[in-house]
């Protein structure tokens, strides 16, 4: 089976990270070639892993007809069965190589990513879907809730739509510490600094937190919104609660310095950082919205709230009792249900299935 994963991504994010699982645990019937930007860190990682001659590059979250014909040529000189893309950008790659060539479109969704678009965008975003659904043979969602939207947009024929939820690699032993009682919480955030990801939520929450209980507070990531929550963050008189890390490698080495992870987001396909977070013994106090109801149960695997005032409110409350109970349900879900191995066995089988139709 030869099969090109494109994306238009490969600077730090959920999605190439999701991509970097499914290389490096590929099993060995399977030929891979990637179509990604020259972005760090995962440019260099995929190149790594599968060598420089199976790495095409791609223009970085931007279609171009140049881009488009050079993987159709690499399609047809390789003998490439599958595409499968990742992703809206590599989407439209993806379902138009398959128009072009004998190639068949298989597609991961990521997310409905349509929460800040206007009427009129949104609009013709989904109109494109539908469109490009008659050349996809296989689509991808990552999580039920997910599923469940894409099918109530009529994005996609149900019979083509498959359900497979995220995985991460789960550690042998929780590394986050012990909350010790009457001990200050230290919470884990990670940012893109955008609409999505929501950080003025992520300041209020801790604006309303300040003064209830002794906190401390890191986030991680870069975004163009970066040095405008940086300015508010001293404007609110957070210096000594909130740190910004910036953009790093990974996530883990920070999660074992954390009791709490904390999620602000408006929506998510399945959220990753959150899988590694309860994956790595976090206990997780998360928004209530799509992606992440899909893995946090209120009050079970975790705490869910819908606006800042009830994000402190789950934060002030948690004891060490809490924490301790909360992290050890979160981490056992994430060992029984949200493994790399099964999902990367059954990516692969569907992409198999999909090259002998």
């Amino acid at each position: 089976m030869n099969v090109l994963m494109l994306t238009v991504r490969a600077d730090l994010g959920g999605g190439p990270e999701h991509l970097f699982q499914l290389l490096d645990n590929r099993p060995e019937s399977a030929e891979i070639w990637v179509g990604c930007p020259e972005d760090d860190p995962y440019h260099s990682r995929y190149t790594e892993l599968l060598g420089a001659d199976r790495i095409t590059t791609i223009p970085h979250r931007k279609f171009t007809i140049s881009a488009l014909f050079s993987l159709v040529r690499l399609i047809r000189h390789e003998g490439i069965e599958v595409v499968h893309s990742h992703g809206k950008g590599a989407g439209l790659y993806g379902r138009l190589l398959a128009l072009l060539t004998k190639a068949k479109a298989v597609h991961t969704f990521h997310g409905l990513h349509v929460g800040e678009y206007g009427a009129a965008k949104k609009a013709i975003y989904l109109g494109l879907e539908k469109v490009l659904g008659m050349w996809t043979a296989s689509a991808i969602c990552v999580s039920d809730t997910e599923a469940q939207a894409i099918t109530a947009a009529h994005l996609i024929p149900p019979a083509k739509l498959r359900t497979i939820v995220n995985g991460v690699v789960v550690p042998a032993k929780a590394n986050a510490p012990v909350l010790k009682k009457g001990a200050p919480l230290k919470i884990l955030s990670v940012s893109r600094y955008d609409y999505q990801k929501n950080p003025d939520l992520m300041l209020d929450v801790a604006i309303a937190l300040k003064g209830r209980r002794e906190f401390h507070m890191v986030v991680l990531g870069t975004g163009a919104r970066f040095d405008e929550i940086r300015k508010r963050v001293q404007a609110e008189g957070l210096g000594d609660e909130v740190e910004l890390q910036g953009g790093v490698p990974s996530a883990r080495p920070f999660m074992a310095q954390a009791h709490v992870f904390l999620s602000s987001s408006r929506w998510e396909g399945m959220p990753l950082a959150v899988q590694e977070a309860m994956s790595e013994g976090l206990c997780p106090v998360v928004t209530d919205v799509s992606g992440n109801r899909d893995l946090v149960r209120d009050n079970e695997t975790g705490r869910l709230y819908t606006d800042a005032s009830e994000g402190a409110a789950a934060l002030a409350a948690l004891t060490d009792t809490d924490v301790a109970r909360l992290s050890h349900a979160a981490r056992n879900q994430i060992v029984s249900a949200y493994s790399v191995e099964t999902m990367t066995i059954t990516t692969f089988d569907l992409l198999g299935e999909v090259s002998v139709q």
